[in-house]
């Protein structure tokens, strides 16, 4: 019961959820995810921490770098849930500014 708490916070909160749906487009780093969310290490790291406590992320070791995603066993629940709420995710400007945010941290990791 635990983890379906967890599971239903993390869709309460905004920048969870923002998390949520960059790491479904791409696996992604702490250091990426502060970029385009524009927010300090320690409230990206505590959103993290909940989403894998909700088995909703996983991380692994890539070299120096953990690279954090989406658990695949809880992808098609994320995928039926966003389906579901296709137009506010079409058109929720943070989701927007973070889809083009993006490539331009993918593009910061490799410089």
């Amino acid at each position: 019961m635990v983890r379906i708490v967890t599971f239903g916070k993390c869709f309460a909160d905004p920048t969870a959820l923002r998390i949520i749906r960059i790491l479904m487009q791409t696996e992604a780093t702490i250091s990426d995810l502060q970029l385009i969310l524009e927010m300090d290490r320690h409230t990206v790291d505590l959103r993290l921490t909940k989403l894998r406590e909700a088995k909703i992320s996983h991380h692994k070791q890539q070299g120096r770098w953990l690279m954090y995603g989406i658990d695949p066993r809880a992808r098609p629940i994320l995928d039926q849930l966003f389906t579901s709420f296709y137009h506010d995710v079409t058109w929720n400007p943070e989701f927007k500014r973070d889809n083009q945010r993006i490539q331009m941290a993918l593009e910061a990791r490799e410089a």
